[in-house]
């Protein structure tokens, strides 16, 4: 039986239910491919499965000192929570992970990718290490020795079913996650309410810093695609953290901006046409402003020549009517991943409208020209201005009508 023909064998086992047959299969892809772990973690979990839990720790303790050799530090952590699930005496990988962390200080942590297929065979604590380009741990960088351990013993593991959502929108975010193994989804509502998956993430990624950091509601959701363990921070230890390690925060807000117009350039309808995979390249060439409570972002008959995505707040929307004189006449509000401005863009007229900040409110600036650009590449974002440009105004015409006097 070919490699492929036995693992398509141990999946359709695995999905059945049928944990014994699924452990003989996958303990014969271990033998044919020792050094692949993602096969050596589900003979672990099978044998666990099964009552074995000896042979279980055995094995999790064997995969968690290979990731902890090779430098993927969150997955062995994660191992190592697994291990101590089973039997809390079992301290053998914390131990060592402090003493590997000691011995190669900052050069440990060599990334947040999990070991790759081409990576099994290298020897990563060789010249082989040269050739991996990949970022250290940002968030485990200067960790080392006691603390290190102090900062294991404080995560705590949390094993979520493949399908299940880590978090909801709208419940406080008083932890931040890491990917110890699997993978996790986030999802975002489009305008229509529906939700759409904006990031997708894998082994060493961490993620719910927006509501972390700002103490607040999360706006999005998590949702684990495949079986996955996450290792969640307490506010308590992330704050005792920083304090000895100002550049974490950093990192963290540094992720934190580039999600969020990840997440925004996937719920606007602007850029449903454009691959999720270009979206982020365009965000480069929009200019973050911010305005506070009352500000004027826009003003009616003034020229316009740039585009607005509302990156975080609430605008509210208003116009002097036909004449561009008399009382402001109010159109509505407008929320996270709405936009405007179109009007003056594609008939370089005025604007038709007064838009004001309703509290701290954060845009994403586009011009003229960067727009023209991203329209040449991507057709179908003019396709949907022009349909909502146009939508906007019979719908202004339909409120100014009605607030006619009789």
């Amino acid at each position: 039986m070919s490699i492929d023909q036995l693992r398509k064998k141990a999946k359709t086992a695995l999905l059945d239910g049928k944990y014994k047959q699924a452990l003989t299969f996958f303990d014969e892809l271990h033998e044919a491919e020792p050094g692949d772990l993602r096969t050596h973690v589900k003979l672990a979990e099978l044998r666990e499965k099964t009552g074995d839990t000896a042979a279980a720790i055995k094995d999790y303790i064997a995969i968690a000192n290979a990731y902890a050799e090779q430098g993927f530090v969150v997955q062995a952590i994660a191992i190592n929570k697994i291990i101590l699930r089973l039997d809390e005496n079992r301290t053998e990988v914390k131990e060592r992970l402090k003493k590997l962390s000691s011995e190669r200080g900052d050069d440990w942590a060599i990334t947040t990718v999990s070991p790759a297929n081409d990576l099994k065979a290298m020897d990563i604590s060789g010249k082989d290490r040269a050739k991996l380009s990949f970022e250290r741990m940002p968030l485990l960088s200067g960790l080392s020795g006691d603390e290190l351990e102090s900062f294991m013993d404080s995560l705590e593991l949390r094993e979520v079913p493949a399908h299940e959502y880590i978090y909801r929108r709208g419940e406080i975010g008083d932890h931040l996650y890491l990917i110890g193994m699997g993978s996790v989804g986030l999802e975002a509502a489009i305008v229509s309410g529906e939700n759409r998956i904006y990031s997708r993430l894998g082994e060493g990624d961490f993620f719910g810093e927006h509501a972390f950091m700002s103490r607040s509601e999360h706006h999005d959701e998590a949702i684990a695609e495949t079986e996955t363990s996450v290792l969640m921070i307490n506010r308590e230890t992330f704050d005792s953290w920083v304090e000895k390690h100002p550049a974490i925060q950093s990192t963290v807000e540094e992720f934190y901006r580039k999600r969020v117009l990840a997440r925004i350039l996937a719920i606007t309808p602007v850029f449903e046409g454009v691959p999720p995979g270009a979206r982020l390249a365009l965000s480069e060439k929009f200019q973050l402003k911010s305005f506070t409570g009352g500000e004027t972002v826009v003003k009616e008959g003034e020229a316009g020549d740039t585009f607005y995505l509302i990156r975080s707040g609430h605008v509210a929307v208003s116009t002097c009517g036909m004449g561009g004189e008399g009382e402001q006449i109010a159109l509505g509000k407008m929320g996270e991943g709405a936009f405007f401005g179109e009007v003056s863009l594609l008939t370089d007229k005025p604007r038709t409208a007064t838009v004001t900040a309703d509290g701290d409110l954060e845009l994403m600036e586009l011009t003229r020209d960067d727009f023209n650009d991203i329209v040449a590449i991507h057709p179908s974002v003019l396709k949907v201005v022009e349909a909502y440009q146009k939508q906007r105004v019979q719908a202004t015409i339909k409120t100014l009508m009605r607030s006619k006097p009789k």
